[in-house]
């Protein structure tokens, strides 16, 4: 097939739909209409000769021809898109919006020095944060904040920092008061923290398993920032990233503890596609992040 004559827009729209698994979440996220996004799809249904994406029960879900394609989808629309970025950059007359995906606690342990750096030396750029999702990064994001394992795939990532999970819980708990085993954290009634809303265990969960122990996890919520306050008026305890449990905000409603066991360490990481190492606004994106 010839590319002369060729509308490359139906690629990205198609990424687009493939990686939301949703018409109405992509004509969202394109910023197009919804009839504009079917139509699409229905070109690409014809060229690539299968449904790629098709109803089922509430929502929608792709055919093995689109999640094959997927993968290169992402690839092609995020070189294509590095391929027409400018060879230099100039932050002071840039107008570019940088797209970063982040959970609520690298919102304020990580991003405010960053933003107020863009603010400052780029003011004719926008700063976009996104949270987290179970798909994260593709040739949309500029840079995702991690903690996680990093995913499989062509990406590039840096450290941040190092960090330590502490047990945090409200000042009179009574688990807060002397020392405490591993069986008696267990045995507690714990909150969770899960950014994309669909885990029900972490890293603590795996080093208790190797104790031979397992958690009650009794509630699970999206972000960190609302569990002091939950923890304040409850029985729940939730093991949490030191740096946050050390936030004045935090210890306001909360005490933390260090955990009855030898706590699993992680790293916070910038994660981003290889075809954006060498783009010079990325590059310089990247170096507010690692100064």
């Amino acid at each position: 097939m010839m590319l002369r004559g060729f509308d490359l827009n139906l690629l990205v729209i198609l990424e687009t739909a493939l990686s939301e698994a949703s018409i109405t979440r992509a004509a969202k996220r394109l910023r197009l209409t919804q009839p504009a996004v079917s139509q699409a799809l229905a070109r690409a249904r014809e060229l690539f000769g299968d449904e790629l994406l098709i109803r089922k029960g509430p929502g929608m879900v792709l055919t093995p021809r689109g999640r094959s394609l997927l993968p290169e989808l992402k690839e092609f629309c995020t070189k294509a898109e590095a391929l027409l970025s400018s060879t230099e950059f100039d932050p002071l007359s840039a107008e570019r919006s940088f797209v970063v995906t982040a959970n609520d606690v690298s919102e304020l342990l990580i991003l405010p020095p960053v933003i107020t750096a863009v603010s400052r030396m780029a003011p004719q750029c926008r700063f976009i944060v996104r949270s987290v999702e179970p798909v994260f990064i593709d040739h949309t994001v500029d840079l995702a904040v991690i903690g996680a394992p990093l995913p499989e795939g062509s990406f590039s990532s840096a450290d941040l920092y190092e960090d330590h999970f502490v047990m945090l819980a409200r000042p009179d708990h009574p688990a807060m008061k002397g020392q405490m085993s591993p069986e008696a954290f267990a045995s507690l009634s714990h909150a969770l923290v899960s950014p994309t809303g669909q885990g029900m265990a972490g890293p603590i969960d795996i080093t208790l398993q190797k104790l031979g122990l397992t958690r009650k996890i009794s509630l699970s919520v999206s972000r960190f920032t609302t569990l002091p306050k939950i923890l304040a008026s409850t029985d729940y305890v939730s093991a949490v990233p030191s740096r946050f449990a050390a936030l004045p905000d935090v210890q306001s409603f909360c005490r933390s503890h260090p955990l009855p066991f030898e706590s699993p360490r992680f790293h916070m990481r910038l994660l981003w596609h290889r075809s954006r190492d060498t783009d010079p606004a990325h590059k310089w994106l990247r170096k507010l992040f690692l100064t």
